[in-house]
């Protein structure tokens, strides 16, 4: 059973990295925050956190105004990764989730993207969709172009906050340097 179980959530895993790949995702016909929910939970499947991360619940923490409303709790609720379950936390406050492994910064933040950068703990995967995200410092950035949800990643910021990111998630995404922080 156990077996079936790790099986089934490789397929799953499988299944999500061939449609991104193929570019079957589409923002419009899922709903753009529908997919951008299912993309952070998925992350955390591909991202390997260091050992003194939190052991507890994986976090997924929204910083400012929050776009997802109901649907990032409705994709979560219930999953479990590796025997741990998902909790959803927001705050206008970065500092208010400092046990998040999952960190969204929405797009009402982008004047103060440095100062919250600098206020979440190292080892927070920082994801984002505003412009110039990754160039910024943040980690993932969400991109639209051509009614699909693209993906951005700075692996020079993945590396400070000492994460590492799946070779499968890094195919699917455009690399791309940030600023030193």
């Amino acid at each position: 059973m156990v077996f079936l179980t790790h099986f089934r959530g490789r397929i799953v895993s499988l299944v999500f990295v061939l449609a991104v790949a193929q570019g079957i995702v589409r923002a419009q016909s899922a709903g753009e925050y529908e997919l951008k929910a299912a993309f952070l939970y998925k992350f955390a499947g591909f991202v390997q956190w260091p050992d003194d991360s939190p052991a507890d619940d994986i976090c997924i923490g929204v910083v400012g105004q929050d776009p997802f409303g109901p649907v990032l709790n409705a994709v979560v609720n219930g999953k479990i990764l590796n025997g741990r379950s998902f909790t959803v936390r927001r705050s206008p406050n970065a500092r208010d989730l400092p046990a998040c492994q999952i960190v969204f910064i929405s797009s009402s933040e982008r004047p103060r993207l440095r100062a919250i950068l600098h206020q979440l703990r190292p080892g927070a995967l920082t994801v984002g969709e505003m412009p110039g995200f990754c160039e910024g410092g943040g980690i993932i950035g969400f991109e639209l172009a051509d009614r699909r949800v693209r993906l951005r990643i700075n692996l020079e910021a993945a590396q400070r906050a000492r994460l590492q990111i799946s070779s499968k998630l890094l195919s699917l995404a455009k690399l791309v340097e940030g600023v030193e922080q």
